[in-house]
C-alpha cells in the first residue's frame, strides 16, 4: 500500500502510443493499493497510473477503498488513471469519506466490485469528475457509482455496462445530489 502520508507528491507513470497509462500499481488481490487520509490537497498527484487488484479486508484497516482510500478532508489529483478488478465491500475502486473530494480527470473504473460502489463510494464527500468512465463494474448497490449524503460532480462521463441491484449505474441516498453535465 502507498500511503502519501499528507505529502505533496506526485507519483507520475508512462503512457502507451494511445496515451493509455502503463505503469501498472498492483494489489496481487491482498491489499488495498493507495491510501491518502491526511488531509492531502490537489498538491498530491496522481498520473498515468493503472490501480489493480486492490483488496480491501476487514483485516486491513477498514474494508473500504480496494484501490484507493480517501478520507479526513483528502482531496488528492488524479489524471489519466485506471482502475481495474478492484474489491472491497464499499468502493471496489475508490471510497472517499469525510470531506475527501478528490478531483479526477480522464480517469476509468472497469471491472471493479463491491458490496456498495463498485466503481466508486463516495460518503460526505463530493468529487469532481471530468471526463471519465464507469464500465464493468458491479456491486449490490451502486454498480458504477454510490452516494450517500454528498454531491459529485460529472462532467462529460459514461457509465456503461455496470451492474447492481438498485443503481446499476448510479446510486444516491440520504439527500445526495450529484450534478451530472453532458
Amino acid at each position: 500500500t502507498i500511503d502519501t502520508l499528507g505529502k505533496q507528491v506526485t507519483l507520475q507513470g508512462t503512457v502507451g502510443r494511445n496515451g493509455e497509462p502503463t505503469s501498472v500499481l498492483d494489489g496481487g488481490g491482498a491489499v488495498r493499493v493507495l491510501t491518502c487520509q491526511n488531509g492531502e490537497t490537489g498538491a498530491t498527484i496522481f498520473e498515468n497510473l493503472v490501480v489493480q487488484n486492490g483488496a480491501a479486508t476487514v483485516a486491513f484497516p477498514g474494508d473500504r477503498g480496494g484501490g484507493m482510500y480517501n478520507q479526513n478532508n483528502s482531496s488528492p489529483t488524479l489524471t489519466n488513471c485506471t482502475f481495474d478488478g478492484n474489491s472491497a465491500d464499499y468502493g471496489g475502486g475508490m471510497y472517499n469519506y469525510a470531506g475527501s473530494s478528490p478531483t479526477l480527470t480522464g480517469c476509468t473504473f472497469t471491472g471493479n466490485s463491491a458490496d456498495s460502489g463498485g466503481g466508486m463510494w463516495n460518503v460526505s464527500s463530493s468529487p469532481i469528475l471530468t471526463g471519465c468512465t464507469f464500465d464493468g463494474n458491479s456491486a449490490r448497490d451502486g454498480g458504477g457509482m454510490f452516494n450517500n449524503g454528498d454531491s459529485p460532480t460529472l462532467t462529460n462521463g459514461t457509465f456503461a455496462g455496470n451492474s447492481a441491484n438498485f443503481g446499476g449505474g448510479m446510486y444516491n441516498i440520504n439527500g445526495s445530489s450529484p450534478t451530472l453535465t453532458g
